[in-house]
């Protein structure tokens, strides 16, 4: 395999794992989250339950993008091909920094969920409100 085609392989195979985890975690998270969520009612139930996938998948494709191969001893699209342990580099770069950006969003997500949580309160089995405190502020 040429460098050139190494650089190709590399690129899209750590686009695709990213996205890979990015899915896996949200298909692991959907029931956990439809139980946390059903506490909450109204329109905002619908944006967390929505939002879980389109947030992981957004973060990981920023956070791949966000590696260059590009840098000082590498100005050009040829000193980056005639270098294959420099794209090796930049791969393993590009999947710690998805896999990080994975993580963080998952705790953001989680943050914002708790406080969620906390404003709207849990739903009662009949439907009303718990919490009966000032107007209904999530519906």
């Amino acid at each position: 395999m040429t460098n050139e085609q190494y650089l190709i392989v590399s690129y899209f195979s750590a686009a695709g794992g990213g996205l890979v985890c990015a899915a896996a975690t949200a298909l692991m998270l959907r029931g956990r989250l439809r139980r946390a969520i059903g506490a909450v009612t109204g329109p905002v139930a619908k944006v967390f339950r929505r939002a879980l996938p389109a947030w992981l998948v957004l973060l990981v494709l920023f956070a791949f993008t966000s590696v260059s191969y590009l840098d000082c001893d590498h100005s050009t699209y040829q000193d980056v091909v005639n270098d294959r342990p420099h794209m090796e580099k930049v791969t393993r770069r590009q999947a710690s920094q998805m896999l990080r950006l994975l993580a963080v969003g998952l705790l953001s997500y989680a943050l914002a969920l708790a406080v969620t949580l906390a404003i709207c309160g849990p739903a009662s089995d009949d439907g009303t409100d718990v919490k009966s405190t000032g107007p209904d502020q999530c519906d």
